[in-house]
């Protein structure tokens, strides 16, 4: 028997939610060392990487199926969450966008990167800056969803 839609809308959520924080604890902590250790290049460590882009995959997944076969539950209207949700996706983003200027600090010192290097560390970038949208731009919608006003 299949789980009701909220149920499956709120356990799809709290996958993508899981993954995001996977990844921005992967940004954090390479802001860490990054601070630790200015001036000195640093090498991603392969447990981050393949925990980046696991978190990447699922939370693409989780997003992609609920945005085509689970619609945004039926809730009621509730000000002060659907607000805090819409502040969070904003602020998620733009936690996540740090990631960016810390690809471009930790890797500046290191100037002989070949080009299937940086193809492959830029290709991950990108799909964890789309993944952290996806999950930005849902929890916008939720935020929206509770913030509208009551049908009439």
């Amino acid at each position: 028997m299949a789980a009701p839609p909220t149920r499956r809308y709120a356990i799809l959520l709290a996958a993508q939610t899981l993954c995001a924080v996977i990844m921005l604890f992967n940004i954090h902590a390479s802001f860490r060392l990054l601070i630790e250790n200015i001036g000195m290049p640093h090498l991603s460590m392969r447990l981050s990487v393949v925990q980046l882009l696991l978190a990447a995959a699922l939370g693409q997944a989780c997003y992609w199926y609920r945005l085509h076969r689970v619609a945004l539950p039926a809730i009621r209207r509730n000000l002060p969450l659907g607000h805090l949700l819409a502040f969070a996706s904003r602020i998620g983003f733009i936690f996540g966008s740090a990631l960016f200027s810390v690809y471009f600090l930790r890797h500046a010192p290191v100037v002989d990167l070949s080009t299937v290097d940086l193809v492959w560390r830029g290709t991950l970038l990108l799909a964890i800056l789309f993944s952290l949208y996806c999950y930005t731009l849902e929890l916008e919608r939720l935020g929206a969803a509770l913030q509208a006003p009551p049908a009439s």
